[in-house]
């Protein structure tokens, strides 16, 4: 018997199997000498940040040419930041636009003007700073990630859950406060905290 449940299920099932790829090649290949191997969560959010930002309405809207920017903000850990924005970099290109990867700490980020359409990763626990981190987000409409297990719960706008696999999860109140649409068939995959 043929299912008739139509092209969204199978791209759902697509995206969740080239996530869940992404995630194992990560593990598969030992750190360099050069750098420390990145911790699992920050590793998984990697991971899954390129659906996250694909997943983004507003993307269709930027120019074929236009640049995807990246933040990846620290407290204090520097040196980690940077580990991040380079396997970050080796993601190359999200629905054929490139990224602009940076690293800066929170009170620079908070101090900027960003277009909307960024994406800020936060690289370490924030420490009291969270609740700026998350106002800034939603008066400059930046799509918000966090790998970091609650943050989706104190208002952070994406970040995963982790049971017998990982899924994304959205904070649905958050995303339309940074005015913020992610399409269906991620929202039909994801864990939707209200």
């Amino acid at each position: 018997m043929i299912s008739n449940r139509g092209p969204c299920t199978v791209k759902t099932s697509v995206h969740a199997v080239l996530a869940l790829l992404l995630w194992l090649v990560a593990f598969a290949s030992p750190p360099t000498l050069a750098q420390e191997a990145i911790p699992p969560r920050l590793q998984i959010g990697i991971n899954l940040l390129p659906a996250v930002i694909a997943a983004n309405k507003g993307l269709t809207n930027m120019p074929a040419d236009g640049v995807v920017s990246i933040y990846i903000v620290y407290l204090a850990n520097d040196h980690l930041a940077e580990q991040l924005r380079r396997s970050i970099g080796r993601i190359g290109l999200i629905k054929k636009r490139k990224l602009d990867t940076r690293t800066i700490s929170i009170d620079k980020l908070l101090a900027l003007d960003i277009k909307p359409m960024s994406t800020v990763f936060i690289a370490e626990p924030m420490e009291g700073r969270l609740d700026k981190l998350i106002e800034f987000s939603h008066t400059r409409r930046v799509l918000l990630f966090s790998p970091f297990k609650g943050d989706v719960g104190k208002g952070v706008a994406t970040g995963f859950q982790v049971t017998d696999r990982v899924r994304p999860l959205v904070n649905l109140v958050s995303l339309q406060q940074s005015k913020i649409q992610l399409k269906a068939f991620f929202l039909r995959i994801a864990v939707k905290h209200e």
